[in-house]
């Protein structure tokens, strides 16, 4: 018995030292593994409650054994408490964790609290001696009293809900994992059954604590080392086997011996290794594989299950660790998605989104390649507009022109036939390059002009569209193709105020047009800063003779080309907005001139100003001209307001309501060109105006001069009617002056007069003075 004393505390003590080496190990080598903290503290809680026992043993005094085999019963709580902590997160299976080890530790410390006091009273256990025969004494526990029963119920407690969790694992895990659980599960029933056995049988010593040295380890080894035997392998074939990159391994006498599914499929054997041995032996012929060829590589795209696949296929040797050949694999790499998204991004790169047809760019390089592969053959550069577009887009919607786009371009794809260049070139602009033999005027026309009604059922067929069509003879094939479609593109604005579909062809005069146009655009800026647009006057005169006063007109003073006249640089203003710069700079001239003249005493000298229809929308017209007389001090009545029939007519409700606000300040509104256009009595009814001005350009048009004559004689007289002032504009010789006196007609101007001229000259020999009628 005595050696047994002996021998059980040597096991104790090494059984301890052997749980610190675990704990040592763990903290010397640590790891990302989670599992690494929760085993570093169950080990030290192992290693102390194993060392307690074996000093609860050892030491002489039996009230220091008694606190001893107190605090290693409080030990053995915060262990199974650590263990099932360690077990749920070894597991995985964490419900009720964080609640259950609250409780948990309130009851081991109630389980501590009566081992303290049982130090003084023994209600849970009592220890006795045993002596060898050299004297020396240990103690063991003796008798269990009915307060050990809490801390049993405790411990039993916490071991059954750790076998539970442990025999769920083991139930759900794969086979090859099971082990680890079970090997755990195992030891922990054969500690639970021999401190079982310690208590029936009421032993000396509690035998089951030599074996936490087994847990320790098998939880170190299980939770940081452990690898199951053959998880490497099965893990590697699965990945394998399921990844979409084909591999096929063969031997060095050439026999496959492995083929995934991929590769499988590829070769169209999905049970056997047959189909994948013959693939081999082909790709071997094929390429030239050779004993000796290391490595080899090639493309290749076949269908697969009815899917077209691309695969990258490389060949390549296999040696063993002291570098033997043992055989070759063939790994084929699914390029499926790379390919579909290389050409989704080339087609994104060379198509329009929303219409799906060749974008601006690839209509160019396509249109190159046509015309250059066919040196001596003619092409026609053909290019659409729609008219209005911005505003279909605005009334009806971007779905409708959007639509309206799509629709467009399915006209363009149909009359490429396949074969020619097209594209989108941007907005509503489309281009076809056609060789002279696939190019049809008509066809062309009508196939665009069936867009005409598209939008009939939004705008119940009030709202027509218009498409443009611009055409460049491919005469100069070294021009970029840009620079040909911006050709056709410039015949396309030769036609833009037309409402029908109709096609234009470019001509260098229209080039000339252009660039003219973009000359005046480029130095209008410069020109107005330097003040190269100067104010001429037009001398009116009245039917005794005396002058009046003058119409205000613009000159380009160029410095390089000279006097520039009205008619090259005014449309193009009126087109592109910059007229109401231009007007604003004429006005603010003439109230300059204006206040020179009632400063010289010529107060009742008038100047009469333009105002182009192009103003009443883009500027505050009233408030414009009234700061200007406020500015210079000038009467109202002494600039007198040319508006033109048609720029009333434009808007007549706000544009008549302008000029009676206009007239009521003093200012003397005139309407200018009646005749020139599609005048209309109606209208001159309605015009609450001053002055009426008469282009004599309606008689000289005509063949019939006296039925002429005598509308020019009605209108006057309507005009009398009207209580309005009459200018005729235009006269050019006496025989005119004479009968327009007869009619009734007030003032006169035109070259029989005078031509327009500077204000200097106008001042001097006209201002203030008589003309010899």
């Amino acid at each position: 018995m005595i050696i047994l004393i002996w021998c059980y505390t040597l096991v104790l003590i090494m059984s301890a030292a052997f749980i610190l080496g675990c704990f040592i190990y763990c903290i010397t080598y640590p790891t990302m593994n989670p599992m690494d903290k929760p085993v570093r503290r169950m080990s030290i809680a192992s290693f102390l409650t194993v060392s307690s026992y074996a000093a609860a043993i050892l030491v002489q005094n039996e009230r220091t054994a008694l606190f001893m085999f107190g605090i290693y019963n409080f030990l053995v709580d915060a262990v199974l408490i650590l263990m099932l902590d360690y077990v749920r997160r070894f597991t995985g299976i964490m419900e009720r964790g964080r609640g259950e080890r609250k409780y948990l530790s309130i009851a081991s410390a109630v389980d501590g609290v009566m081992m303290l006091i049982n130090t003084f009273v023994q209600f849970m256990f009592r220890v006795s001696p045993v002596y060898d025969s050299g004297g020396n004494r240990f103690h063991h526990v003796e008798e269990h009293h009915f307060g050990y029963l809490y801390h049993l119920a405790l411990a039993y407690y916490m071991v059954i809900v750790i076998i539970m969790v442990l025999s769920r694992k083991i139930v759900r895990s794969p086979k090859i994992y099971k082990v680890k659980y079970a090997a755990i599960l195992v030891v922990l029933f054969i500690v639970f059954f021999v401190h079982t056995l310690y208590m029936k049988l009421s032993l000396k010593f509690d035998y089951s604590v030599m074996l936490y040295a087994i847990i320790a380890f098998l939880v170190c080894y299980f939770s940081l080392v452990f690898i199951p035997s053959g998880l490497l392998e099965s893990l590697l074939y699965f990945t394998i086997n399921g990844m979409n990159d084909g591999i096929i391994c063969m031997d060095i006498d050439g026999r496959c011996v492995y083929a995934n599914t991929t590769a499988r499929n590829y070769c169209g054997d999905h049970s056997s290794l047959d189909d994948a041995s013959r693939q081999a032996v082909q790709w071997i012929k094929e390429h030239n594989i050779v004993e000796e060829t290391e490595h080899e590589q090639w493309e290749d795209d076949k269908t697969v299950s009815g899917e077209s696949k691309y695969y990258s296929i490389s060949y390549q040797r296999i040696y063993d660790r002291e570098m033997n050949y043992v055989g070759f694999f063939f790994f084929l790499h699914d390029r499926t998605d790379e390919v579909k998204k290389l050409e989704a991004e080339r087609y994104r790169a060379s198509h329009d989104v929303l219409t799906k047809i060749y974008n601006r760019e690839d209509f160019y390089i396509r249109a190159r390649q046509d015309i250059d592969a066919k040196p001596n053959h003619p092409f026609f550069i053909v290019c659409t507009d729609v008219k209005n577009f911005k505003i279909i887009n605005d009334v009806f919607g971007v779905d409708a022109g959007d639509r309206l786009l799509q629709k467009l371009a399915q006209i363009t794809r149909s009359l490429a036939g396949g074969k020619c260049a097209y594209g989108r070139l941007s907005g509503d602009r489309f281009a076809l390059c056609l060789p002279t033999e696939r190019f049809n005027e008509e066809r062309i026309l009508r196939e665009y002009s069936a867009v005409s009604g598209f939008l009939d059922r939004l705008s119940d067929g009030t709202f027509k569209v218009h498409v443009h069509i611009g055409v460049y003879e491919v005469t100069d094939r070294s021009l970029r193709i840009s620079v040909m479609c911006d050709r056709a593109c410039l015949a396309i604005r030769s036609i833009k105020d037309s409402y029908e579909n109709i096609v234009a062809y470019y001509d260098n005069h229209m080039r000339v047009r252009y660039m003219n146009e973009q000359k005046v655009i480029g130095e209008f800026d410069d020109a107005l800063n330097q003040g190269q647009f100067c104010l001429n006057i037009q001398p009116q005169v009245a039917t005794d003779g005396s002058v009046r006063g003058g119409e205000a007109l613009v000159r380009w003073m160029h410095p390089k080309e000279g006097k520039i006249a009205p008619s090259m640089f005014v449309p193009i203003l009126e087109d592109t907005g910059l007229i109401c710069r231009l007007d604003m700079h004429i006005w603010e001239l003439a109230c300059q001139v204006l206040s020179r003249w009632k400063k010289m005493g010529f107060l009742s000298s008038y100047l009469s100003v333009n105002i182009s229809l192009m103003d009443f929308h883009m500027i505050d017209v009233y408030s414009t001209i009234t700061s200007l007389c406020s500015k210079y001090g000038i009467e109202h009545k002494c600039l007198h307001l040319e508006i033109t029939e048609t720029s009333i007519m434009d808007n007549p409700v706000v544009q008549l309501a302008l000029l009676e606000r206009f007239r009521s300040v003093g200012f003397v509104v005139e309407i200018d060109d009646f005749g020139s256009g599609y005048s209309s009595l109606k209208s001159l009814k309605d015009m609450n105006a001053d002055v009426l001005k008469i282009d004599m350009e309606f008689l000289s048009n005509t063949g019939h001069q006296e039925k002429s004559k005598t509308i020019v004689k009605t209108v006057i007289g309507l005009a009398k009617e009207l209580n309005m002032e009459v200018i005729t504009e235009g006269v050019e010789d006496k025989e005119q002056v004479e009968y327009l006196t007869e009619y009734g007609c007030d003032i006169f101007q035109g070259f029989y007069f005078a031509r327009p001229m500077e204000v200097k000259v106008f001042e001097e020999k006209y201002l203030g003075r008589r003309f010899i009628m």
